[in-house]
């Protein structure tokens, strides 16, 4: 009859066994049974130390002095004779060798044992629920405790009475009751605060004073004594983590090299400059940033993952480069284009208008190894001259589109020798205030407004440029036909306006030019939501009034050359970013020395600067005011800036009088 135990697994009757690694060969299965427990998969060699308890004393001795506390108190938990050897006072010299190889490590106190020193200071446990990795050591009490169980064997002392008071519970503090000043409010250790108690009740009285001594002396050793240790532990902790680092270190290291080697290099160094103050997204990877030295089957777990993040820093590096190489190749042709513009003036494309010429596009999406040179872009001057007189026929056909579309001319006309064509008004500008454009401009200067090339959203096209209609009541008010009248022939006109709108105020005659009255109508500053109305302005005060518009003419002369800080140089690159109009933008006489210091030009002249043709001059009207009228700025703002500047002429009541009459 076989026996019960040999059994095969699968048989109906058998035993079941446990199999270990030790016996797995030795037990009988069927083809489709399966070990009902799998053996440990465990590194190293299994029992090679098996044979340590029964190796001659001689040679355990000298295998001690190599191995640390810890090594040894594991060694003395590991059997019984271990235990009985490392454990007598006889083994002292063993423990004190380990201790040695502990850099230092304080030596062991007078109050604690070899093997009780070395597990409260390496075996990082709670001594009360054995959780691991409990790093904080409670001296007082030689032990360490979790969170947890601090609430359950510490108290909180509460007021320093007598033991008398007390009994055994609540249990007073020691320290009060031997004649230390502590805080209220510290925590005690029960345990400890028992045996305190019992030995104080058991000492006479006589004999409580050195009591007191011994228990104060002995304190003071503790806490003598755990100062250096937290300065040992402090200093055993830096020094780990410093091992650490430097371990995770070489392995990072070590995956930028195997990195390199597969053709990473350009990508690991635009990596550190990018990352430079900020985390190397390779540092973000787990298994990049352990601490362990990095081997082939290290690199083969992590390898997948290492090379999908160097491949999107590659996209990112070589996009970058990319728009390097763009912006440089721009800039060569802002270059290039600096002599052309200094030949045809201020009314030409934008650089990025340029753009859109095929041999220009051509260069600029050359590809990022080949890069072009000036003489390159300075060969396309004629196609700069083409592409610039098909730009302004361009602009030309959409304004002129936009003021037929309001109002009937003839078609043998000339749009832009009109007077209701001179004045365009942009209500995106005035509702954005982009900082680029002005929200007006007059022909041909309109040509380089911004909005009359770009396709926006918002407002609309067609709605972009306002007021036409508007212009046609004040070129009326003149007796003129808008359809025919030019430009010329309103300026000869000696005709000055008069609003006849809300904005009037007793006391104040505000008379304006035939642009003013275009301005004022379409802007409506003054007038609110009200609609302008016109009048022409008696022909016995157009004397004073032409004295008071040379002199507004001569301010605004003199504002534009000196205080306006929109004059450009002819000689510098023109790009189309707003740093850019920032920083070259200046007043004329700053921009006359900027000549002289970089380009070593003494007498500038209109050929090497120019005004800025996005910014319009306001013509503003000029006033007849009522003496001793208080030009109250929240009413007569602009009355009042006139007035510092002298465009007004102050005159009595009758003359008001009179022209009512």
């Amino acid at each position: 009859m076989a026996n019960k135990r040999t059994k095969a697994v699968g048989s109906r009757s058998a035993k079941r066994i446990k199999v270990t690694a030790n016996n797995v060969s030795k037990v009988k299965t069927n083809k489709d049974a399966q070990p009902l427990i799998q053996p440990r998969h465990l590194r190293g060699r299994r029992g090679s130390l098996r044979d340590m308890p029964a190796m001659p004393l001689d040679i355990l001795f000298e295998v001690f002095v190599y191995l640390e506390p810890m090594d040894l108190l594991n060694l003395a938990r590991t059997s019984k004779p271990f235990k009985q050897l490392l454990v007598d006072r006889t083994a002292a010299r063993f423990w004190r060798a380990a201790r040695e190889n502990i850099k230092g490590l304080p030596d062991c106190p007078s109050f604690l044992s070899e093997p009780a020193y070395a597990n409260l200071c390496f075996d990082a446990h709670c001594h009360n629920c054995l959780k691991p990795n409990i790093q904080t050591v409670h001296w007082e009490v030689k032990a360490r405790y979790c969170q947890p169980c601090m609430n359950e064997v510490y108290y909180c002392f509460v007021s320093p009475e007598s033991i008398d008071a007390y009994g055994d519970n609540p249990l007073p503090d020691p320290d009060n009751l031997l004649g230390w000043d502590v805080p209220y409010s510290i925590r005690r250790h029960k345990l400890s605060v028992k045996a305190i108690m019992e030995a104080w009740r058991q000492t006479p009285a006589e004999n409580r004073a050195e009591f007191r001594i011994e228990y104060t002396a002995r304190r003071k050793q503790l806490l003598a004594f755990a100062s250096d240790y937290e300065k040992w532990f402090e200093m055993r902790k830096k020094a780990r983590s410093k091992e650490i680092e430097e371990t995770r270190q070489d392995r990072f290291n070590s995956v930028e090299q195997r990195l390199r080697d597969l053709g990473y290099g350009e990508d690991l160094d635009y990596a550190c400059r990018l990352y430079r103050s900020g985390i190397h997204p390779l540092l973000k990877i787990p298994r990049v940033v352990q601490a362990r030295p990095l081997t082939t089957r290290g690199w083969k777990n992590m390898e997948a993952e290492v090379l999908g993040v160097m491949d999107g820093i590659r996209a990112t590096r070589l996009q970058k480069e990319r728009l390097a190489a763009i912006t440089r190749r721009i800039k060569k042709l802002g270059e290039a284009l600096v002599p052309w513009r200094r030949t045809v003036g201020p009314i030409t494309p934008y650089t990025q208008e340029l753009l859109l010429m095929p041999e220009v596009s051509s260069l600029i999406d050359a590809p990022t190894t080949s890069e072009p040179t000036e003489e390159d872009f300075s060969t396309l001057e004629k196609g700069f001259y083409n592409f610039s007189s098909q730009w302004r026929n361009r602009g030309c056909s959409k304004l002129s589109q936009m003021v037929r579309s309001k109002i009937a001319l003839p078609s043998d006309v000339d749009v832009f020798s009109l007077a209701v064509s001179q004045y365009f008004y942009c209500v995106r500008c005035a509702k954005v205030r982009y900082g680029y454009d002005s929200d007006a401009a007059t022909y041909p200067n309109i040509l380089v407004h911004r909005c009359l090339w770009e396709s926006r959203s918002f407002p609309a096209p067609e709605d972009t440029y306002e007021g036409i209609i508007a212009r046609l009541e004040v070129i009326e008010a003149c007796d003129q036909d808008p359809a025919r009248v030019t430009v010329d022939e309103m300026d000869a006109l000696d005709i000055r306006l008069r609003c006849t709108g809300s904005c009037q105020e007793d006391g104040v005659y505000t008379v304006y030019t035939w642009c003013a009255a275009i301005e004022h109508t379409i802007c409506g500053y003054e007038c609110g939501t009200g609609q302008p109305s016109w009048e022409k302005v008696p022909l016995e005060y157009l004397a004073d009034v032409a004295t008071l518009e040379e002199i507004a003419r001569l301010n605004r002369e003199a504002r534009r050359m000196d205080f306006i800080e929109h004059w450009f140089c002819s000689h510098c690159p023109r790009t189309f970013n707003f740093k850019w109009y920032s920083y070259a933008k200046r007043t004329r006489s700053s921009l006359v020395e900027h000549l002289r210091k970089e380009h070593d030009i003494d007498n500038p002249t209109e050929l090497d600067m120019y005004y800025d043709p996005r910014q319009y001059d306001r013509v503003k009207p000029v006033y007849f005011i009522r003496k001793g009228l208080d030009l109250n700025p929240h009413r007569f703002l602009r009355a009042q800036t006139a007035s510092r500047m002298g465009e007004v002429k102050w005159v009595d009541a009758s003359w008001f009088d009179s022209l009512q009459a």
